[in-house]
């Protein structure tokens, strides 16, 4: 902690604001959850993209129930946000909700929160999006992305509404946006898949409106996660490592902020973001349990620190 402080006097307040904010929005949307493509043209990316109709990860629910999960998220040793999965699972639908908030010291030098929200149903073991959301406040700066879906998943209009400005793009490029799903329902099939399979392996194609990318997981066995005062979860776990893959749509100073500079930061480092997934005993619902990645003042870690499963 003291390492910390010293280095945020030396950096300026702003600066270290900044690279914070990269690291915790950026693991936050892991917690969903959730390398270099850019260059290969989109159009040979799409025929490559795994297919989403496998058995693999099928979406296979029993009984209805539903997941209320609460993250504590920790930047060198200060408590730097907290985070609130919802998952209502059923047969035929789904619904997700991520909340996240800084707290704290953290939170008094950037005050950020976010919520991402989608439901859907599922046909045939396939989960398609009906309408997904996103809304970010930094200080007083609010902004929200809304993508429609139609029937069969197709992304039928993406709205921006950033301050006094809002954006309607009804003319989605198919080649971007083609069999792919959106960030929350991406998860939800990385987490099916991990449940079938007992393994974090695949890669996830997702769209944000306007940018394509994989969520790709590797296996790295197993672990048995000790008891601890920050987490409510002991026993075995998979532990996975976990980078984003940019398709297309991305521009250079894409890889400067958000997601993809934390990811660049860790491979310089040679570690990249780590997060451990284990099933819930009453559910069998496969979730995250905790999530490591390194930033310029040590590691930023997520346990989950505890909630409901009925």
């Amino acid at each position: 902690m003291a390492e910390m402080i010293r280095g945020m006097m030396k950096k300026g307040p702003q600066k270290v604001g900044k690279e914070l904010k990269q690291a915790i929005m950026g693991l936050s949307c892991a917690l969903l959850t959730l390398t270099a493509l850019a260059t290969t043209p989109a159009e040979a990316i799409v025929d490559k993209n795994p297919n989403l109709h496998d058995v693999s990860i099928h979406y296979a629910v029993d009984q209805d129930h539903k997941l209320s999960l609460k993250y504590d998220v920790y930047a060198g040793g200060f408590k730097a946000l907290n985070a609130k999965l919802v998952m209502n699972l059923d047969k035929k639908a789904y619904d997700m909700k991520l909340q996240a908030e800084t707290e704290g010291f953290i939170g008094s030098l950037f005050p950020w929160k976010a919520s991402y929200n989608t439901s859907g149903h599922a046909e045939k073991g396939q989960l398609i999006p009906s309408v997904y959301t996103e809304r970010s406040t930094w200080r007083n700066n609010e902004k929200v992305t809304e993508m429609d879906y139609g029937p069969n998943g197709k992304v039928l209009k993406s709205t921006t509404q950033e301050g006094d400005k809002t954006t309607v793009d009804r003319d989605i490029n198919q080649v971007l946006s083609a069999n792919t799903l959106d960030l929350l329902t991406g998860t939800l099939t990385m987490l099916q898949s991990a449940k079938n399979t007992n393994k974090c392996t695949g890669k996830f194609p997702v769209f944000d409106g306007k940018r394509r990318f994989n969520i790709a997981l590797k296996d790295d066995g197993t672990e048995v996660l000790a008891p601890s005062k920050y987490s409510k979860f002991e026993g075995e776990a998979m532990r996975c490592t976990l980078t984003v893959e940019p398709v297309a749509g991305f521009v250079p100073k894409d890889q400067k902020r958000g997601w993809m500079a934390v990811q660049n930061h860790t491979e310089e480092r040679h570690k990249l973001p780590t997060i451990w997934l284990a099933r819930m005993k009453d559910s069998g619902q496969v979730v995250p349990v905790r999530m490591e990645i390194a930033s310029t003042y040590g590691s930023v870690v997520a346990h989950l620190s505890g909630g409901t499963d009925n």
